[in-house]
């Protein structure tokens, strides 16, 4: 369980690490989310959108968790409106039914 709080925790810190200069080098944009203004807070989100799923793969595959962060991500990137399929092989040609036991097999880690 330290592990995961552990991964979760950096993954935030190093995507924060990497948005930040990410939106202030490259789209020219100066700000903060608490202050504003709106285009900066935007294209933070859509920034950090790509990069945080990788992050959290990236880190758990060294904390020697890589199925369970790679079940989290797809889970994520679905919410999005990205199908499962065509981010983890496990859910492709799938039933529903298939894919809850899939999901429960997830939630017992």
């Amino acid at each position: 369980m330290v592990y995961i709080c552990v991964v979760f925790g950096c993954t935030g810190s190093s995507t924060m690490l990497l948005v930040r200069p990410a939106v202030s080098n490259f789209l020219h944009l100066e700000g903060s989310m608490k202050e504003g203004p709106w285009a900066y807070r935007i294209a933070s989100i859509v920034v950090m959108f790509p990069i945080y799923p990788l992050l959290l793969l990236s880190f758990g595959t060294v904390a020697g968790r890589h199925v369970y962060f790679r079940h989290f991500a797809v889970k994520m990137l679905s919410r999005f409106g990205i199908p499962k399929g065509r981010l983890d092989p496990a859910y492709r040609g799938v039933t529903a039914k298939r894919a809850k036991e899939i999901e429960k097999e997830f939630r017992k880690w």
